[in-house]
């Protein structure tokens, strides 16, 4: 597709520059090795600031690990947004985060007191995600 529209026209453009969207997914098991995808994207309004896909480097055991592991791989990019655009001299108001799955948004919040049976093998590395909605 890339190679087919690289002449195409790009519209980047910002419907509020105090504002930051995120939007991060992941397919649970879906390479050859059961490994689980990953994909994010940043936008301000129009376009696309940032975008990644990629494979998860750990079988997970459930889809809302696999969103867990797939907010925790793609965050750190998010925060390197907003301390790039903050030296820019553009502050943020909203930084939000979309995702679908209602399990791993309350283990996102919550942390291990979200955990059931099912998630408590959750390693500790992944819920820095809920020190950062935290701050």
């Amino acid at each position: 597709y890339l190679a087919g529209t690289i002449n195409m026209e790009r519209t980047l453009g910002a419907s509020n520059l105090t504002e930051l969207y995120t939007y991060i997914d992941a397919a649970y098991a879906t390479n050859p090795d059961m490994r689980s995808q990953t994909g994010g994207v940043m936008s301000m309004g129009w376009g696309v600031l940032h975008a990644k896909s990629g494979k998860q480097k750990l079988n997970t055991k459930s889809s809302t690990e696999a969103e867990v592991v797939g907010v925790s791989d793609y965050l750190p990019y998010n925060i390197q947004m907003v301390m790039f655009l903050a030296e820019q001299g553009y502050i943020l108001m909203r930084n939000i985060l979309y995702q679908d799955n209602q399990s791993a948004i309350k283990m996102e919040r919550n942390g291990r007191n979200s955990c059931t049976g099912n998630s408590r093998h959750i390693h500790i590395r992944y819920f820095f995600v809920k020190d950062r909605v935290d701050k």
